[in-house]
């Protein structure tokens, strides 16, 4: 469809359908930005946070028997909520009374231990705006063709063909799986690119590059076609990702953070910083080290229907109190780190970010794509997908870069293998370590 036909009349006639006011909320979002009033933004965050609060205090019964009552309450009276008080405390977390529309849902979480809840449809039409508002950074608009790699199955049930064919015809947003990145896959995927021509290729950075890698190899697929902007999502995004993504399809490559039970935490400007959604969330450092990182604390100023408050995500990162070139007025997350599981254990039993395993293996051509397991006794099981010229000389390589980066000689096993697949999420893991969790 002509994107600006879709962004006119089809995109906010299907809102209306689903009851939702997105285009509007976006619209509000922008307007504040456009006021560059950092005082306003701060004034509604706090109106925001005080009434979250104060629902949960009255209607949420989790909190109602946690939080004190008969006095002013701050965010600090509540209690950090972790993954597993959610699994445990379903009901207890509901809003009683509560008259919006509850919508199940679930993630994998970085265990693939799935976590399933209620969000509900306020909270998701303020995620998709927030969506929309840091694209618009970028020029991209609403209506505008793009792209997902998704976890998506590649058989679809006619329920789920029904909405591709609106998604695709009347929405221009297409769905490609990342479940098969074959060489066959890789090929239709690049040459839809350049058939379709989408102007955002959005999803996991590891699909993506995998998909750019191809298209550098093949450039005639994509018949001149460049995209206006790649956002990477749902895993790390790596500096060897972003350079393989940005070599491979010739654009710009932004960072988008957030998880489906947090909401949309953060997303990248065009200088390369990480922003909250400050209108969405409100982020706290749990317990920061000496350098100020620590673990994400995520409360949902959104979510009414089973609120989070202080959800502790799994990631770690730390926030500054400098403003942006950019000249927005949202807040920066200055840092953010994997979950704890990406992290590797080294001599004395120091962590090590997994990157520095990224580091090792990258200097290496021959490697198309790894997975990196640390077992309990902080030995490594290394899985490797290789060209023909990889070798005896590239293992040694690897198992020394590794012992260099761990400061201790523990056991490498490597396997050479066809290919690595996804979880069921289609994500794919580059390094987990089950030695943090023992």
């Amino acid at each position: 469809m002509t994107p600006w036909l879709t962004r006119a009349i089809l995109l906010p006639a299907h809102e209306r359908l689903r009851g939702r006011t997105t285009l509007a909320e976006l619209a509000a979002l922008r307007r504040l930005e456009r006021e560059g009033d950092g005082e306003a933004l701060r004034s509604l965050r706090e109106r925001k946070l005080e009434a979250l609060l104060a629902h949960c205090q009255q209607h949420v019964p989790f909190y109602r028997e946690r939080v004190p009552g008969g006095r002013a309450i701050d965010l600090q009276d509540f209690p950090v909520l972790e993954r597993e008080t959610v699994r445990e405390q379903q009901a207890a977390l509901c809003s009683e009374g509560f008259e919006g529309v509850r919508l199940p849902s679930s993630t994998g979480g970085s265990s693939g231990r799935p976590l399933t809840f209620w969000t509900d449809r306020v909270k998701e039409m303020r995620h998709n705006a927030q969506k929309l508002r840091f694209r618009c950074w970028f020029g991209i608009r609403p209506g505008d063709r793009q792209v997902d790699f998704w976890g998506a199955p590649i058989e679809l049930n006619k329920s789920s063909r029904l909405r591709r064919f609106k998604d695709y015809y009347l929405l221009n947003q297409a769905l490609c799986s990342a479940h098969d990145l074959s060489p066959e896959r890789l090929a239709e995927y690049v040459r839809f690119l350049g058939r379709f021509r989408p102007h955002l290729v959005y999803g996991y950075p590891t699909v993506i590059a995998r998909v750019a890698q191809y298209a550098a190899a093949h450039p005639e697929l994509l018949r001149g076609w460049r995209p206006q902007l790649v956002v990477c999502t749902s895993e790390m995004l790596y500096p060897q990702l972003r350079e393989i993504i940005r070599e491979g399809l010739g654009a710009p490559v932004a960072n988008e953070y957030g998880s489906r039970d947090g909401g949309l935490t953060a997303h990248e400007c065009a200088e390369g910083r990480l922003h909250l959604a400050a209108e969405h969330v409100w982020v706290e450092v749990d317990e920061p080290d000496a350098d100020g990182v620590g673990d994400l604390l995520v409360t949902n100023l959104d979510g009414r229907g089973m609120p989070f408050v202080r959800y502790r995500v799994g990631d770690r990162g730390r926030l500054s109190a400098a403003a942006c070139s950019c000249g927005s007025p949202l807040p920066v997350l200055d840092v953010l780190e994997g979950r704890r599981n990406d992290f590797l254990v080294g001599r004395d039993g120091r962590r090590v970010h997994g990157s520095a395993a990224n580091y090792v293996l990258r200097e290496i051509p021959e490697v198309l794509q790894y997975r990196l397991v640390q077992r309990e006794d902080r030995s490594i099981d290394l899985q490797v997908v290789a060209t023909d010229g990889w070798g005896r000389r590239q293992e040694e390589t690897v198992v020394s870069g590794l012992h260099r980066t761990l400061a201790e000689e523990v056991p490498v096993r490597i396997e050479r293998v066809s290919a690595i697949p996804p979880s069921s999420s289609g994500k794919y893991r580059w390094v987990e370590s089950e030695a943090l969790e023992s």
